[in-house]
């Protein structure tokens, strides 16, 4: 009985051993099964960083890329190009040399028009039409005014020029041809007209006379007065001055040498009164003619 009680004791403990063995067996199945599943969740925590690495280098990779792109992008756009350079750099010998070229040729071609301009004025439209030489004498630019009330006559310039050695054929039937072949002088005056009134005006410019030592010469409204600078009403009729209007334009006198020397001293120019031309008076601050003081010397 003994021996039968010790084997069943050494049986219970055999099976509690095996018991034992078998739960660490699970035990350790159970580890095992665990630690896959570890390693497995590490791996692909590991693999979901390294990808956040990846996409993270990644991005900071296409912005490098695109500030490079931006700046060489930038850096082209400032950057000249040879047309650019060869627009901006203008001032080459050749470029200089025409500019100076055209200014002479501007230069050249202003100087020698008349014109109504305080420099065109001192040039001359005589020499071109008698030849020889053809000098200025005289300038005077201190404008005087003969006022009348309802029009004003202002001579604002006019110039004595010197002809000597007239050797161009000229029309002999052109006043002009007055200075044909022989010494001479030109006086040209720069005239304004002004009617102030409601109504027009006939006042004949061409009856302005230079007075002096007994002889008096009328003017001329064409003779050696580029058209353009012809003084005239309106286009209708010369004398004819419209309301309210003012009109500028050159009139001129032509003396030979003993006419000269007879006006050359103590000189007037004689503004007739509008009312001489006038089919109805005027109401004018004077009757009469006014005259101005015209030196055509030093």
């Amino acid at each position: 009985m003994r021996r039968i009680a010790m084997l069943g004791v050494a049986s219970i403990m055999l099976l509690g051993l095996a018991a034992c063995g078998s739960g660490a067996d699970s035990d350790n199945s159970k580890s095992d099964e665990a630690t896959p599943k570890t390693e497995e969740k590490a791996a692909k925590k590991e693999e979901a960083s390294t990808k956040q690495d990846v996409g993270s280098d990644s991005d900071a990779k296409d912005q490098t890329d695109a500030k490079q792109d931006k700046e060489e992008v930038t850096t082209k756009e400032d950057t000249p190009t040879t047309t650019d350079k060869e627009a901006t750099t203008s001032d080459t010998p050749a470029d200089n040399s025409k500019t100076e070229n055209k200014v002479a040729t501007e230069q050249k071609r202003t100087a020698t028009t008349f014109s109504l301009s305080a420099d065109g004025f001192k040039q001359s439209a005589v020499a071109s039409k008698t030849g020889g030489t053809v000098s200025l004498v005289y300038l005077n630019t201190t404008p005087q005014t003969a006022d009348f009330g309802p029009l004003k006559v202002t001579v604002k310039q006019y110039k004595l020029e010197s002809v000597t050695g007239a050797n161009k054929k000229m029309d002999p039937y052109s006043p002009e041809s007055y200075l044909a072949n022989q010494d001479g002088f030109v006086v040209t005056a720069d005239v304004i007209v002004e009617n102030t009134s409601a109504s027009s005006i006939n006042y004949l410019a061409e009856r302005i006379q230079i007075n002096g030592g007994g002889i008096s010469k009328g003017a001329s409204l064409e003779n050696f007065v580029p058209t353009a600078y012809q003084l005239s009403g309106n286009t209708a009729a010369h004398n004819i001055f419209p309301a309210k209007s003012k009109r500028e334009g050159a009139i001129t006198y032509m003396l030979n040498k003993d006419n000269y020397y007879t006006l050359v001293h103590l000189t007037k120019l004689i503004v007739p009164n509008p009312n001489d031309f006038a089919e109805k008076p005027l109401a004018t601050k004077t009757p009469k003619a006014i005259d101005l003081d015209f030196r055509i010397t030093e």
